[in-house]
C-alpha cells in the first residue's frame, strides 16, 4: 500500500506513466490543479500550499527513488507540479496567463539554465524537486514582466 501511495503521488495519479512527454503531462496536471483549485487564492495561502507541497514532494520523491531504484525516474512528475505552481504565484486569474506560465515553465524546465541543472545534484528528492522549483522561479520572473504587457 505504501508503494502504491508513493507511486500515485509522485506520478500525479498516473500522469508520469504517459508513454511520451510525461513531464509535459505532469505540468498539464499542474495547470488543472492551479485552474481548478488555486487560481485566485489569497497569496498567503497559495504560498503556504505551494511551500508545503514542495517540502512533502522532496520527502516522497526520496522514497520514490528507492521504490523505482533509479535517480529521478521519468515517472516522477510531482516536481513539475511544484515548479509550475511557483511560476503561477501572483499570476492572477487569467487562463491565458495560465497557459503562458505553462509554456514558460516547460521552456525553463527543458533547457535548464544555470543554476537549474546544478540543483539536480542535491541529495534524493531535493535534487528531483528543487531544479523544477528553480525553473519555476525563472518562469515566475518572466511571467511577472510579461504580465505588464499581456494582462
Amino acid at each position: 500500500m505504501k508503494r502504491f501511495f508513493i507511486k500515485t503521488y509522485v506520478s500525479v495519479f498516473g500522469l508520469g506513466y504517459m508513454p511520451v512527454a510525461p513531464g509535459t503531462f505532469g505540468t498539464l496536471g499542474a495547470f488543472f490543479i492551479w485552474a481548478g483549485l488555486l487560481r485566485g487564492m489569497d497569496p498567503f495561502w497559495y504560498l503556504v500550499v505551494t511551500v508545503s507541497l514542495i517540502a512533502l514532494s522532496c520527502y516522497i520523491a526520496t522514497l520514490a527513488e528507492r521504490v523505482y531504484q533509479v535517480k529521478d525516474s521519468q515517472h516522477i512528475v510531482i516536481d513539475e507540479v511544484c515548479g509550475y505552481l511557483v511560476t503561477m504565484f501572483f499570476a492572477g486569474n487569467s487562463l491565458f496567463i495560465g497557459f503562458l506560465g505553462f509554456a514558460l515553465f516547460r521552456l525553463f524546465d527543458i533547457f535548464k539554465p544555470w543554476p537549474v541543472k546544478r540543483l539536480e545534484r542535491l541529495y534524493g528528492g531535493a535534487g528531483v524537486v528543487m531544479d523544477d522549483v528553480m525553473a519555476g522561479v525563472y518562469g515566475f520572473l518572466v511571467l511577472r514582466v510579461l504580465s505588464f504587457f499581456v494582462g
